[in-house]
């Protein structure tokens, strides 16, 4: 199991952001420019700033489980999430993406919340708290922040106010108080309101999520270490691969696919994705040689 941060004078925060490497990550997203706004200890982090920021790591970092499916360790620590992240182009679970997303937002001289969520989309029963979203406030206003969630997330920031709801191209979500410790974020479906997650605002700790990253990453029943899960999205393109199965939704429609183990390579490209040749080899036991007959 692998912490986060280190309480001492040296590193103060616990959570490292002044261990950042902020100009790799500004160049990871595309938004290399942001440098110059970019200064420790300033406020001069603006909404415009953040939905920028919120929007180009969604669309330049997946997310990608293949190192929980494969066994392999990952590590918190803010200069090893850089380095895969970031230096070999790699995506990451929900806390490599948020923990990353929050110490650019304390660079900018933004306060972050590190918040803890049950996800409840697309599953039964009592769920653990494992997730995690941001929360941070820009002037007079807090706004929910989440790079970790995937294609079925949003895009830009939510307002962090019981009853908000916003569109974003063409996607409804709202936010939503149910009592004094319960809240969620809801996204419209074909069927109604759907609920993405439930969360607290109580702020976690650096332990917290260590704990929650070490179920997700070793326990048996994780659902990251089952079958490979990538998800990318952007403004006008949803692409999601659970085990063989991939969905690209676009503009001009949908379409569904079986993935195969030659056709693998092509696929991480979509999601800007590409391993090194032992890894290939280790991932592609999970697909067939080729598509049953028949399949879409």
């Amino acid at each position: 199991m692998t912490s986060i941060g280190r309480h001492d004078a040296e590193h103060p925060s616990g959570w490292g952001a002044e261990r950042l490497d902020l100009g790799a990550y500004l160049h990871r997203v595309g938004l290399p420019d942001l440098t110059e706004v970019a200064v420790p200890g300033t406020s001069r982090g603006t909404l415009h700033t953040v939905r920028a920021l919120h929007r180009a790591h969604l669309a330049a970092i997946p997310f990608d489980n293949i190192d929980l499916v494969l066994g392999l360790p990952v590590s918190l620590d803010p200069e090893a999430i850089v380095d895969k992240l970031c230096h070999h182009r790699r995506g990451g679970c929900c806390h490599e993406h948020n923990l990353l997303f929050a110490l650019v937002l304390e660079r900018l001289g933004l306060p972050v919340e590190r918040l803890a969520a049950r996800v409840l989309l697309g599953g039964e029963g009592p769920r653990p708290r494992t997730h995690m979203l941001l929360k941070t406030r820009v002037r007079d206003e807090e706004w929910l922040c989440d790079v970790g969630f995937g294609s079925d997330g949003y895009l830009d920031p939510l307002p962090a106010r019981d009853g908000a709801e916003v569109t974003q191209y063409g996607r409804r979500f709202r936010v939503v108080a149910h009592d004094a410790f319960r809240w969620s974020v809801d996204a419209m479906t074909p069927e109604g309101w759907a609920c993405l997650y439930e969360f607290t605002h109580e702020p976690r700790q650096p332990m917290d999520v260590t704990v929650a990253h070490h179920f997700l990453s070793t326990h048996p029943r994780s659902m990251l270490r089952t079958a490979p899960l990538l998800q990318r999205l952007t403004s006008d393109t949803w692409l999601h691969l659970r085990g063989n199965h991939l969905r690209r939704v676009t503009p001009s429609g949908e379409a569904a696919e079986r993935v195969t183990r030659d056709t693998l390579p092509g696929v991480l490209g979509e999601f800007g994705i590409v391993l090194k040749p032992h890894e290939l080899v280790r991932l592609s036991g999970f697909f067939p040689e080729r598509a049953p007959t028949g399949a879409e």
